[in-house]
């Protein structure tokens, strides 16, 4: 579980994690750092002033944030699987961007389920990865994804001040009202909100 981004050492010391070290590919390579080799930038220090650019730097450990294993031991670098085809999925906010109101994005008669995720948070990647095969078998499902960037985002200023952890669901069912929010891979509760909205 990836709480803050400032799990080790002093809050100031720490940036923000981006997905900027996510690889290209699936079967992509470590280098000596356990970090994508294509990124890397104990390999490559002259790509540091971009890490650096975007914030995504620990000063502690002269290293950017998304490569900093020692403060983040369970960093994801691999990139998003694909979502079945036909998925009703679609991105709703960016980059940590304010979004006031989850209730115009709903799906008319259908069971939406918002998403708010980060791409350097592992758990994000195993709900996806759970909740693919549901949706390659029903259409009665949509997913709007938001993406929270950091915990210090004016989206997770707003929506995040007393959830303990990524990603968080929150599920309405087909008639637009709300059964559940849901912190963390908790497929249990997420298949259980999902039954709970189907009938």
């Amino acid at each position: 579980m990836l709480a803050t981004v400032t799990a080790c050492g002093a809050p100031d010391k720490h940036g923000t994690i981006t997905p900027m070290s996510v690889a290209s590919k699936h079967d992509w390579k470590a280098c000596k750092h356990d970090v994508p080799a294509e990124v890397c930038v104990q390999c490559h220090p002259e790509r540091a002033s971009k890490f650096k650019a975007r914030g995504d730097w620990c000063e502690e450990h002269h290293r950017p944030e998304s490569q900093c294993l020692l403060c983040h031991p369970d960093l994801d670098f691999s990139p998003p699987k694909t979502p079945p085809e036909n998925a009703d999925i679609a991105e709703i906010a960016l980059s940590g961007k304010d979004l006031p109101a989850l209730e115009p994005h709903r799906v008319a008669g259908k069971i939406t389920i918002f998403d708010f995720y980060a791409a350097w948070c592992p758990p994000c990647r195993k709900v996806d990865e759970h909740l693919y095969p549901i949706l390659a078998k029903r259409s009665d499902i949509a997913i709007r994804k938001i993406n929270v960037e950091s915990w210090d985002t004016p989206l997770a200023e707003r929506w995040l001040e007393n959830v303990p952890e990524l990603p968080y669901l929150v599920i309405y069912d087909k008639n637009g009202t709300k059964v559940r929010s849901i912190a963390g891979a908790k497929f249990g509760e997420i298949d259980g909100a999902i039954q709970k909205s189907s009938r």
